[in-house]
């Protein structure tokens, strides 16, 4: 019985020490798929306040564009946080997750914090909740710059994250994907991030803009087209379903015995 035990606790022990080997998938666009489009939402989330000032983050959501954060025609398909409550927005009625680059959002005024690294450059967050977890292999952001609408050209300030659990106040994304930097007067352009394949739930992006000081400057930071997540669903190889189907036999072993003895 004590041998049994023993190779029962190492093989356990293995199991638990061993990565887990994930079938090789071909990402698709996660963004269009439409098991992920059923649940998937996205939220925009404020950092900071009318004079820059950090506030609490994933705390304050908002919608973009008129009147209050001044950028007329940006609102994500027609949605004010003026007369509607801001709220998660689904990937099937979003601007963002449309696949089209004729539809865009924009106007970040007075919800961004402060960079301190450019006068008036400031930086706010997009949560995507993809509804389960998935390997993400990259993020593609279509940017529109153009005068009036500027975004950061700060090397690496525009910065993505991911994350299995929701953030929040006391649960900031800290595994950072990947960053890319903003061109000069760029039409449809884009911003790749690639980083190491992670499995994650949640995809923040952290963005930075120019902005005026005020609703009325005539700035209101850059324009969003479209947001491509790629990746794939985590499907274990069957040497780790193998395993992890044995150990599973081996840990209920000692109560069948009992259950049988009876």
């Amino acid at each position: 019985m004590k041998t049994h035990k023993k190779i029962t606790i190492a093989v356990i022990l293995a199991a638990l020490t061993t990565p887990l080997l994930w079938a090789a998938t071909t990402p698709t666009n996660l963004t269009q798929d439409t098991t992920v489009r059923e649940n998937a939402t996205y939220t925009y989330y404020a950092r900071g306040n009318a004079t820059g000032a950090a506030i609490d983050y994933f705390t304050t959501m908002f919608f973009p564009g008129a009147p209050s954060h001044s950028a007329s025609g940006g609102k994500d398909n027609g949605l004010d946080d003026s007369v509607t409550t801001p709220a998660p927005i689904s990937f099937t009625t979003g601007y963002l997750t449309d696949a089209k680059t004729n539809t865009s959002v924009s106007g970040w005024v007075n919800i961004e914090e402060s960079t301190g690294v450019v006068t008036n450059e400031g930086t706010f967050n997009i949560v995507f909740d993809l509804g389960n977890t998935y390997m993400i292999t990259s993020v593609i952001v279509t940017y529109t710059d153009t005068g009036g609408q500027r975004w950061s050209k700060t090397v690496d300030a525009q910065k993505v994250y991911t994350s299995l659990t929701a953030p929040s106040s006391e649960n900031i994304p800290a595994d950072l994907f990947g960053t890319a930097t903003a061109t000069q007067d760029a039409n449809n352009g884009s911003l790749s991030f690639t980083g190491t394949e992670i499995i994650a739930r949640y995809v923040t992006l952290e963005l930075a803009m120019l902005i005026g000081a005020n609703p009325n400057s005539g700035s209101a930071g850059g324009i969003i087209s479209e947001i491509t997540i790629m990746g794939y669903s985590v499907v274990p190889e069957p040497s780790t379903t193998a395993l992890l189907t044995a150990v599973g036999l081996l840990i209920s072993m000692p109560f069948l015995r009992k259950l049988f003895q009876r």
